[in-house]
């Protein structure tokens, strides 16, 4: 959400990349209702431009099958990242030194990383793409892996340091997590061909997997609600302004048209956490395993738990045998941010925020290296911003957000929506919140109302 993340005015909408980003704030609390994104991105499989995609699906069209297509280049290894989020009623407290929130939200995640071409052309076309057949492959260190939790965190945030240059904010978020789904898939090594559409030889395979599922359940009422596994994770922060100006936060001082600050500066850890699955898992191991699988196009792979049993049975000759143990740990899309918010007027604005992932185990999330560059024009009532931004250094993205009171609506990835350019995902999100503004009018009275009280003059 890169055009509304690092806005002076993102609430709940910030707390994400930064929890210091609530304290010492133009506003006195914000009650947000709800808050929701969507977004896709990979380097392999895209939409060709002038697919009219918006006017066919007005009109209950489909889009042709021959400009969905797949970029079938060597290099790089292809990469993909979904994600889907909620945040339902959240709450925003801030004083003039200190600043108080918590939020309940839905996360879903999904990560692809280090996937050779061949590998992701066989999962489009099938066994039977006679180009690649016959030919030795291998693949090294690809790794896929799904996570989806319930989130509910609390935010402390406070002014550190204030003297007339310098400002310095520190935030943090504490989250305790409830464990839905998951699956992990770590493809450490194979060496594998495909001789023929019916037949599969792996020579050598070095690989790891779990899932805890719905259908891992012995109980027949499980769903994809139920409670797997628990865990905690932290979000925290700091944020430096140079030559902060009081006046634009204070509502009984007007700014005379002066900037906020001269920049801001940003650092933070994002999503250092895990969660410990222990109901309905299940995790396998297959250790230098080879196998000579013919008749592979008319197997009938009729779920993840007859996958399992099948997958067993051929390289390990019994259906439990590569059967390793019945829990998991999984880690969150742990990184590194940095952003870089440069005031030129008390309205516009230009942000540069750099997100690096940091893996903390082999069972992760990996969440993508993003660059962004937004311009943005912000004030109480509205908001316009335009970031762009880079998934994996892979390509350029535009995006569009717009805040009106309280309703942002936002895409950072625009391209699917006019259709000139291919577009290789795509991102749509918004929110609602209404944030209540410091009353000049409230504090006037009150202190006329001190002035009359001491210069009242008692009767004798």
């Amino acid at each position: 959400m890169w055009g509304t993340a690092n806005s002076n005015y993102a609430g709940q909408n910030g707390i994400d990349l930064n929890p210091a980003s609530i304290a010492g704030v133009p506003y006195r609390w914000e009650i947000h209702f709800l808050s929701m994104d969507a977004s896709i991105m990979n380097n392999y499989y895209y939409l060709k431009s002038q697919s009219k995609l918006i006017t066919k699906s007005f009109k209950g069209e489909t889009v042709d099958d021959s400009k969905l297509t797949d970029r079938y280049t060597k290099r790089p290894d292809k990469f993909a990242y979904a994600s889907v989020f909620a945040k339902y009623p959240a709450f925003i407290w801030s004083e003039k030194k200190w600043s108080a929130a918590f939020h309940l939200s839905t996360r879903a995640e999904i990560s692809a990383n280090n996937i050779p071409y061949h590998l992701a052309k066989f999962a489009k076309e099938g066994f039977d793409y006679t180009p690649q057949q016959k030919i030795d492959y291998e693949v090294k260190n690809a790794k896929v892996a799904l996570l989806n939790w319930h989130e509910l965190g609390i935010t402390f945030a406070g002014v550190l340091y204030n003297d007339q240059k310098y400002y310095l904010t520190g935030g943090i978020t504490a989250n305790s997590l409830y464990g839905l789904n998951a699956i992990y898939l770590n493809l450490d090594y194979a060496d594998y061909t495909v001789p023929s559409d019916s037949q599969l030889v792996v020579r050598d395979l070095v690989a790891s997997y779990g899932h805890a599922l719905p259908e891992n359940g012995t109980d027949g009422g499980d769903n994809p609600l139920s409670y797997r596994g628990g865990g905690y994770s932290v979000t925290t922060g700091f944020q430096l302004y140079k030559n902060r100006n009081e006046n634009f936060y204070n509502p009984c001082k007007k700014s005379n048209g002066e900037k906020p600050y001269d920049y801001r500066l940003g650092v933070s850890i994002i999503d250092v956490g895990y969660l410990n699955y222990t109901s309905g898992t299940r995790t396998y191991l297959f250790n230098s395993r080879s196998v000579d699988w013919y008749g592979i196009d008319t197997t009938s792979f009729g779920g993840l738990v007859q996958t399992d049993s099948i997958l067993s049975q051929q390289f390990f000759g019994g259906y439990r045998a590569s059967r390793d143990q019945r829990k998991m740990t999984m880690y969150l899309p742990t990184a590194a941010s940095v952003q870089f918010d440069v005031a030129f007027t008390e309205n516009y604005f230009v942000n540069l925020s750099v997100i690096q992932r940091v893996p903390l185990g082999k069972n992760s999330i990996r969440r993508a290296n993003q660059i962004a560059i937004t311009p943005r024009f912000e004030s109480r009532r509205m908001e316009i911003a335009l970031p762009i931004s880079y998934y994996e250094l892979f390509k350029p993205r535009i995006g569009l957000s717009f805040r009106f009171s309280i309703f942002t609506i936002g895409t950072d990835m625009i391209s699917p929506l006019l259709g000139l350019t291919d577009s290789y995902g795509a991102d749509i999100y918004f929110s609602l919140a209404w944030r209540h503004f410091k009353s000049c009018d409230g504090m006037n009275k009150r202190k006329a109302r001190r002035v009359k009280i001491e210069n009242c003059v008692l009767p004798n």
